[in-house]
This record gives structure tokens, sequence and C-alpha cells, in this order.
């Protein structure tokens, strides 16, 4: 079981299995989502290599064993040259002058999720540590300090994207125009490469002074009580953890101590405003209750509200288990006690539009607060199917009804599911500066939905295995 954070990485530790007559396989997901995959079926799985130790740290120390850090990545800022230099920015700077920034107009970034993302969480609780005065370890009583929490609010009327993919995360800011954004060093550098190579304005980095959130990737042996697959995970570890392997993950722009004198200075170029003899100064994080206690109030307080319009489709094809699947759906993702166990619950701030469809719209509801749902929620139950299919009026309607809401206020998408092949075309002259983010279900045309997600900047998520982890998912960049 690994973080997805570690798939440019597989074919390194592929290729010393197949050397050494090793079976080996990867299964991926968010670095948040391992504690409990592993905690219900501890015996699907070998090793786990995550991101961050603290996720980890919730699992029994009676399953979990030998828990090594293989690389360091910290989670820092990047803005824009002539961004940074426009405001001020240095090696000294600090987290409160990207509030002042943010706060005045001047800097918007883009983010990944804070409670469906290690670089999105990691680099939430750095925020936190630095505005709350840089407490010995963060505690309860510093989350509800009026001042802290102003502040937080105030940073992230600043995220222009949130997104449940680092890697997505970095091909938005690379087909956008955006000022900064947030990620891994490894992977910032990587982009600053590109921009480099496409003749596009290159990004300067920003390590708060106050304190870094740095990732550790530890490599961890799961005990099944078999001594053969313990044989094994060493000989994995032991190469990971071999000279040569990290030297060659310093070349892929990851550190390997925390300390000064990074060797290749090649990948960790002075001109980024990477200081190489610098030592990183992370942040302490906190106990899991802290921890759980910042990620709800970021997911119900401190993040920028969302509009969001789903876009249903109750075609005659989806009579019977296809409709009784997406009731469930939306039902566990509006219901903001069952969301809020997957941290994916909308707050009151929210506005959420919901539009079903089959040839036409077959009606169009809102509510202006997001933890009030249960409106919405009996019409979805009560609405039948029936008809024909077509994505794009609802779409349509979906666009003109986000237009009215301010971009400063709102972070705005539209959801999109779809069982089946669409008639229809957009109308000329559709505006697609709103991303559309599809769900493929049933025998639903790919090539419509990733062409939609093409023209808005959106993406398409597989719903026909399961369709509620779709929508899970989903609610990441939302």
């Amino acid at each position: 079981m690994s973080s997805s954070e570690n798939k440019d990485l597989e074919p390194m530790l592929t290729e010393f299995a197949q050397r050494n007559k090793i079976e080996l396989r990867f299964e991926y997901t968010g670095s948040l989502n391992i504690p409990a995959m592993i905690k219900s079926s501890p015996q699907d799985y070998d090793a786990v290599w995550s991101s961050n130790s603290i996720w980890n740290a919730s699992i029994p120390s009676s399953v979990l064993k030998n828990s090594k850090s293989i690389s360091v990545n910290p989670v820092i800022f990047a803005v824009k040259e002539s961004r940074y230099k426009a405001l001020g920015f240095s090696r000294d700077t600090v987290v409160n002058d990207l509030v002042k920034a943010v706060e005045v107009g001047k800097l918007k970034f883009l983010m990944p999720s804070v409670t469906q993302t290690n670089s999105g969480a990691s680099a939430y609780i750095g925020f936190l540590n630095s505005l709350a005065g840089n407490p010995p370890v963060l505690t309860e009583e510093d989350l509800t300090s009026p001042a802290l929490q102003e502040s937080l609010k105030k940073l992230f009327k600043g995220v222009a994207r949130n997104s449940g993919s680092d890697e997505y995360l970095i091909d938005i800011f690379r087909e956008g125009d955006y000022d900064a954004l947030v990620n891994y060093e490894s992977s910032l550098i990587e982009l600053n490469k590109q921009l480099i190579e496409s003749n596009k304005e290159p990004l300067l980095f920003i390590y708060p002074s106050d304190g870094v959130s740095v990732s550790d990737s530890p490599f961890a042996y799961i005990d099944n009580n078999d001594s053969e697959k313990l044989e094994t995970f060493n000989k994995l570890q032991d190469f990971l953890l071999s000279a040569d392997t990290q030297q060659k993950l310093e070349g892929l722009g990851r550190r390997t101590t925390y300390g000064g004198l990074v060797s290749n200075v090649e990948v960790f170029k002075e001109s980024y405003g990477i200081d190489k003899n610098a030592y990183l100064s992370p942040i302490k994080y906190p106990a899991s209750p802290v921890l759980k206690m910042a990620l709800t109030l970021y997911q119900d307080l401190f993040r920028k509200p969302s509009a969001v319009v789903f876009c249903l489709d109750y075609s005659g094809s989806m009579y019977g288990e296809g409709n009784k699947q997406l009731v469930a759906a939306m039902e566990r993702i509006l219901n903001h006690e069952l969301a809020a166990e997957d941290m994916i619950q909308f707050s009151e701030n929210d506005e959420i539009v919901v539009i079903p469809f089959a040839a036409d719209l077959k009606w169009v509801d809102s509510t202006h607060s997001g933890t009030d749902t249960r409106t919405l929620i009996s019409r979805i139950k009560d609405t039948g199917t029936g008809g024909g299919t077509d994505i794009y009026r609802p779409v349509e309607r979906a666009i003109k009804i986000l237009n009215d809401f301010d971009s400063e206020t709102y972070t705005k998408s539209i959801v999109l599911m779809t069982d089946g092949e669409s008639g229809g075309r957009f109308s000329p002259g559709t505006a697609y500066d709103t991303p559309v983010f599809s769900i493929m279900f049933g025998k639903a045309n790919p090539k419509q939905l990733d062409e939609i997600s093409r023209l808005t900047r959106g993406k398409t998520f597989d719903g026909r295995t399961d369709l509620i982890n779709a929508f899970k998912e989903i609610r990441a960049y939302n």
C-alpha cells in the first residue's frame, strides 16, 4: 500500500524486485486513507509506503513495524518570479506575509486538498503552527484563538483552485494563468524545469522562516507473522536506503537529510530560491485529536466557501440499480453527519444546486446552507427516471447559475454524473471558465466527458466500480 506521491518511484523499486525475483505489486491511495484501509484489512498488505509518519501514528505498533524514513520532502509555497519580487518576498518571508498579500488582493494560489491530500494537510498544519506563534506543539486551545481563525480565513480567500491530486494541480498551473501554488519541493523543482524549458516565467520558492512542513516518506512492514515476507521487506527497505538509491532520489528532487549541503546543485538550484546549505526547520505535528479538530475546523469554518452544481443523470437507463447507487452517493455527500466521517462535509456557508436531467432538465433546486440539505435529499430520492440523455443542457444551465457567484468569495465547480452516451452539444459562445468534474458510470462515453473536462480544465472520474468513492474523490476538488 503506497501513497500516490510514490508513483514515479515504482519503476526503480520494481526493477530491483525483478532482479531479485521478488513479486511486487503496488496499490495506491491518498496518505490520509491509508490508516483506515490497513486497520480494516492488514492481511491484504505486506508493507506500507506513506508520505508522512503522522498518518501512520494511529496504526497499532503490533501491526506496523520497522518504519524508516526514505526521503525528506518539504511542502512549500512557490510564486512567479515577477510577483515574488513585486511583493517583496525573501528568504525571511513568514506565513503572515502571505496572509497580508492575499488580504490586499495581490496573491492568488492553487492549493492541494487539506482534508484529502498529505501535501494540503501538511501545508495547512504549517500555516496553523506559524500563525499560532510557533508553540512547542499545537493544542486544541491554540485552534480556538479568534486571531488565528481570522488569519486563516483571510489566507484561504486567496485559493483560486483546490485539487485532490498534486499532479493535477501542477497541470492546472502549467496550462493556466495563476500566480502561485503550494506543493512538494520535488514537484515544484520539476515544474520549474518545465517552465524554463518552455520559455515561461519561472517560480521562486518560499520556505517560511517560521517553520516548514516536512514529509518523511516512511517505509514500514505490516506484521502478518510471515518470516519470509519480513525478509523480503528488509531487502526492499535496504535497497531504498542504500547510498546509490539515495543519490538517485536526490536526483529526482527528494532530499535525503534535513540538513544542508545538498550535493546535487543541478537539481536544487539556488536560482529557484533554494538555499542548499540551509537546514530545514520542520514543525512538530500535533497529536491525533488536535489534528482531527484542525481538519474539521478547516472543512467547516476556514476554507473558502464552495458553490457547486450537481448535474445528475435520471435518464431511462438509470432505472433500478443505477439510480439506487446515485441516490445513496448523493445522500452520503449531502448529509453533513455522514460526510463528516470522510471529511468531505459541506459547511453552512456553501451553496449547493442540484439539476436532475434526462433529455431535458427535470428540475432545478438549491439550498443557501450546505448543512440544511434535507429538502434536496428528499427531492433526489423522489425523482423518477425516464427519457434520453443530454449532458450539455444541464452543464450550460449550471454555468449560467454559477456566473452569478463571485469568484473572489466562492470556489465554483460543476459535478456531472452520467451513465450513457449523450445527444446534443454545447451552444455557440458557451463559456468554459468553470471546471466540470465528470463521473463516468455505466456505458457513459468517456470521449464526451474527457472533452468537457479538457474544455473546462476539469477532470473525469470512473465511478463504474464504486460510485460513492468517485463522488468522495470529487469533493477534494470543490
